[in-house]
């Protein structure tokens, strides 16, 4: 049983560090002919956050063009978004003002739509293009709600992006929350999470013996 159920998004453009990230610690739910064809990819992962037993259905959405009418589609109904961009390619933050302006067009009006920018460390420091003092400044710049980095071969902070981006979405959910539609539709809205209905059984009459 979860406290809570939310949809979140993994999106940039297609660069090594990400491909990397996403194929080596996400379990890619489909084929790789299937993920070609559909430009998609989503794993179900639980985690612990604030106390509260947290579930998440990860869409890793692909940079490829080819994929670009489905994008506002795989982003609806997310609660949340991890920017992933290569810290060993400047040009992987190119096309930010494209995602976010994407997302925004899907979003309802003042719908709240956390967004945490994650930088893919490079192997090799000499191989670092974007410092993270520069990272920041972009945070700020896109009023994005955080950033860190993330190392593929230690896997350093790839548990605290999702983490972080989870503790902002129940920090800074309204009450009550929307449910998502793929995920456990038996749902009612308690305290701005999700919570099992409760099965209300009904109670036999007694027959009188008069």
């Amino acid at each position: 049983m979860y406290d809570a159920n939310f949809k979140i998004i993994l999106f940039g453009d297609e660069t090594e560090g990400k491909k990397i990230l996403t194929h080596k610690y996400m379990i890619n739910l489909f084929t790789s002919s299937q993920a070609d064809t559909l430009g998609v990819d989503f794993e179900v992962k639980s985690l612990s956050v604030n106390g509260f037993k947290v579930k998440l259905q990860i869409w890793d959405i692909s940079g490829d063009r080819r994929f670009r009418d489905l994008l506002p589609t795989y982003i609806s109904h997310a609660r949340g978004g991890l920017f992933v961009y290569d810290v060993s390619e400047k040009s992987s933050l190119t096309n930010i003002n494209f995602w976010l302006s994407l997302i925004k067009n899907v979003l309802k009006k003042d719908e709240i739509f956390p967004i945490v920018a994650v930088g893919v460390k490079p192997v090799s420091i000499n191989q670092r293009q974007i410092t993270l003092e520069e990272s920041k400044v972009l945070a700020d710049l896109y009023n994005l709600d955080d950033i860190l980095e993330c190392c593929t071969k230690s896997g350093s902070n790839i548990e605290e992006m999702f983490e972080t981006l989870s503790k902002i979405i129940i920090e800074r959910s309204p009450l009550p929350i929307e449910p998502i539609n793929s995920i456990d539709k038996q749902k009612t809205k308690r305290n701005g999470l999700y919570a099992k209905k409760k099965s209300k059984k009904k109670k036999k009459k007694r027959k009188s013996n008069h």
